[in-house]
């Protein structure tokens, strides 16, 4: 298969998300290997605006070069950038991250996304997989990990510029895993989302799971949407996420509940914090579940319906391993949030250039 231009050859597919496939492919004249992402519907528009924002990123170190773009004989959107070694998700599942690794790829993070927040854009779907090494291996000292352009964020797919008018009421930007308490309520996003979304991914990385994991199957896309908004927001204050990590880590956390939407953050506050804790040789962890009742036995044990500083003590005594079962009657259903991914899905025509332009 060629493009339209016959500059390249596609070699294998290496992976697809909701509207794209990635693969690798190779420049039919210097044979460098390169990573092409493309458009699975012709005429869906989708991959201009991040062409755009890669445009306006240009130079920044941790973020893909834009090699080439255009479009394919059947009117595919595509973008070249280099290829890189492998994601966070990948390494995450084969091994368990150390300490000083998962803090040297959090301070490395914070350094792309103060970049990337200075031209005024907001990534909004940070998450391992979107997280790339620029080598094979990343059990490798922590100064190489720190090194500039080990660490690559990539597709800014969902992505958009700060201050816009909000594109959609109430709909879910992000993953489920990692977005951000607000994303969950479908309300404007800002800096700080992008900083609670990598809060998460380092919690995950460090732990090979976050709590919400645990939540059994539901049968609405909308309900498991609401619980784990409901989740994330009983925990995000206790000390449950940073449990595995130096008290500087809970600082950042409470730094990040800090701020408005619409503030700024002190990313060399944040720094500061990290470069703290890489510090920090030795530390025992500082926090140990007890408890041997599970979460939903807890609740369903109450004669009346808890309320939210009652649902956070029993959140903070959850067994390491428990399961978790929140009654659907706990968590308010009424407001529908909408995945982006679907609506995007839903557009077959060029009209859609980015998110903004998503209609009901």
């Amino acid at each position: 298969m060629y493009l339209q231009n016959s500059n390249y050859k596609i070699l294998s597919n290496i992976g697809s998300g909701s509207g794209h496939q990635v693969f690798k492919v190779q420049h039919n004249q210097t044979s460098q290997i390169l990573a092409l992402k493309m458009e699975k519907n012709s005429n869906l528009g989708q991959l201009e605006e991040e062409i755009q924002k890669l445009k306006e990123l240009s130079g920044i170190i941790g973020i893909p070069k834009l090699i080439d773009y255009g479009k394919t004989k059947d009117f595919k959107s595509y973008l070249i950038t280099p290829l890189l070694k492998r994601n966070l998700q990948e390494i995450a599942k084969e091994s368990l991250l150390s300490l000083h690794s998962t803090l040297a790829i959090g301070l490395s993070l914070i350094e792309i996304l103060q970049h990337v927040h200075k031209k005024g854009i907001l990534h909004l779907d940070i998450k391992p997989e979107n997280i790339m090494i620029s080598q094979p291996y990343i059990n490798v000292p922590v100064d190489q990990i720190l090194s500039p352009g080990f660490i690559q964020l990539i597709d800014f797919g969902l992505s958009q510029k700060i201050g816009r008018k909000p594109f959609l009421n109430k709909v879910f930007v992000g993953s489920l895993r990692y977005a951000s308490r607000q994303a969950h309520k479908g309300n404007q996003l800002g800096y700080k989302d992008d900083l609670e979304s990598l809060l998460y991914v380092l919690v995950y990385l460090r732990n090979q799971k976050l709590p919400w994991q645990s939540l059994k199957q539901l049968q609405s896309q909308q309900l498991e949407i609401r619980k784990i908004g409901e989740m994330k927001e009983a925990l995000f204050n206790t000390t449950v996420l940073s449990q595995k990590f130096p008290p500087q880590f809970q600082q950042f956390k409470l730094y990040i509940d800090s701020l408005t939407q619409v503030a700024i953050p002190d990313y060399e506050y944040i720094k500061n914090l990290f470069k703290s804790m890489l510090s920090i040789r030795d530390h025992s962890q500082s926090i140990k579940f007890t408890g041997s009742a599970t979460l939903s036995q807890s609740i369903k044990g109450t004669k009346q319906k808890p309320n939210t500083e009652q649902i956070l003590m029993l959140l903070e005594n959850l067994p390491n391993n428990d399961s978790i079962d929140i009654p659907e009657d706990l968590i308010d259903t009424d407001t529908q949030i909408v995945l982006i991914s679907e609506l995007i899905n839903s557009y077959s025509t060029n009209s859609i250039k980015s998110i903004t332009d998503i209609k009901f």
